[in-house]
């Protein structure tokens, strides 16, 4: 967030009404007085300086947006990579591309290739029935390389959106997601050529707010193994982003210690805080100070490869250790996990919300499909899977939706512990540093 000028009140000087005529030494002497005196404020008060300079009278001040309790925040995104130990494989002879569509008749088949205003060669190629082939209730369909590499964007996306419905197609159905300006971030210092980075940009379409990949293996069929192997790396980094919290001097420290300070060990630095507040231009601080021990030592983290435990590490497991010095274990079991969260914790209305609550999403028959812990201005903390190769990010609640569009329909609910931890108790402070 872009920081506001501090504003100041100019002081309003009143000239005294003089009775008696002056001299024109007596001005002389006042203007250089005056003149000398703003030379000195100048070199040895240049910040005080600007601040006037760029100050407003209250008529001409423009209303201020309305800070939220948990203040005013700043976003640095990033692309998170995944460690080297991930990629330590040769890449093998890419697979070739097969799509499967629930089709009842070849009429259905034709009608959804027709639809998607296509260009040559994609359009000769789909068009065709013989490029068709009747496997039981589908029909399953081999493209070339050329054929899906010249599919318009937006026909690429509403086909994949439709080849997503069966789980056969697992490219379509979980493909590689970014937030949707994040290219260049995405594929940023990659070791890709230029051309290679274009190619790349083809192949992506948008879906659900996201932007997506799903032709890795396209990719490896024109590319050399180690272009495939950069191309991966890139493709597993993580959207996220470094939050932070501005403090000024019109910051409400204390407003701002009881949104974050009820819970977590925001509280162990009210007096860096209220240092920093001193600061004229303003200076920002970390969310993850704000943040108990267990969150904080993960986040931008991944599970260790050589941990047995890794693989168990899911989302449940870790939203509802956020607040727990050390991890419960016993959260690995689906029935403790269910009996703590109906003894432990009630439903709260998503308009009551606030730092530490679990967002989860219930899908048909109440079955829970996700959940993550809920801090702030739609940011939650989030793991998104039980594997090694998931790690604990900060996500806005839209974008995280985008990963799980595939388990719709489902509902978002909240949950707050009946009685959650002192943040005066435990190793919040003594762990705070």
């Amino acid at each position: 967030m872009k920081q506001k000028n501090k504003q100041s009140r100019r002081p309003q000087a009143t000239p005294a009404k003089t009775r008696f005529r002056l001299q024109f030494s007596h001005v002389l002497l006042v203007l250089s007085g005056m003149v000398l005196m703003a030379l000195i404020h100048h070199l040895f008060f240049p910040r005080s300086g600007r601040v006037w300079s760029l100050a407003h009278s209250p008529s001409q001040s423009c209303p201020k947006k309305a800070v939220q309790p948990w203040g005013r925040l700043e976003y640095v995104p990033i692309a998170l990579d995944r460690p080297e130990d991930y990629f330590t494989n040769a890449i093998e002879k890419p697979l070739q591309t097969r799509w499967v569509l629930r089709k009842a008749s070849e009429q259905q088949v034709a009608e959804l290739f027709s639809s998607l205003n296509l260009t040559e060669p994609a359009r000769s190629f789909l068009l065709d029935p013989t490029h068709w082939q009747k496997v039981a209730d589908s029909y399953q369909i081999t493209p070339p390389a050329e054929v899906i590499i010249n599919l318009p964007s937006e026909a690429r996306g509403k086909l994949y959106t439709e080849l997503a419905q069966d789980p056969e197609n697992v490219p379509q159905r979980i493909p590689f997601t970014f937030r949707t300006d994040g290219f260049d971030d995405w594929f940023a210092e990659c070791g890709l050529a230029k051309e290679k980075i274009e190619l790349v940009r083809k192949l992506s379409y948008t879906k659900d707010d996201n932007l997506c990949f799903a032709d890795a293996s396209v990719f490896g069929q024109v590319s050399t193994p180690a272009e495939t192997t950069c191309l991966l790396k890139s493709l597993w980094r993580v959207s996220t982003f470094m939050l932070k919290v501005r403090i000024d001097p019109n910051t409400d420290i204390d407003a701002l210690l009881n949104y974050w300070g009820k819970l977590g060990p925001a509280r162990a630095y009210k007096p860096l805080l209220e240092s920093m507040s001193r600061v004229a231009e303003g200076a920002s601080i970390n969310i993850s100070y704000f943040l108990p021990s267990f969150a904080r030592l993960r986040l931008y983290t991944y599970p260790p490869v050589a941990d047995p435990q890794a693989v168990r590490e899911d989302c449940f497991w870790s939203a509802m250790n956020f607040f727990n010095d050390k991890p419960d274990d016993r959260l690995f079991d689906p029935v403790f996990k269910d009996q703590t969260l109906l003894k432990e914790y009630k439903r709260v209305p998503e308009n009551e919300r606030r730092f530490g609550d679990l967002l989860m999403l219930i899908g048909p028959g109440q079955n829970a499909l996700h959940m993550c812990v809920y801090l702030a201005d739609e940011v939650v903390f989030t793991k998104n899977g039980a594997n090694a190769i998931q790690p604990w990010v900060l996500m806005k609640v839209p974008e995280m939706l985008g990963i799980y569009q595939r388990l719709r329909p489902f509902q978002i609910v909240y949950y707050r512990q009946n009685n959650p931890p002192s943040p005066g108790t435990g190793s919040y402070l003594s762990d705070a540093k």
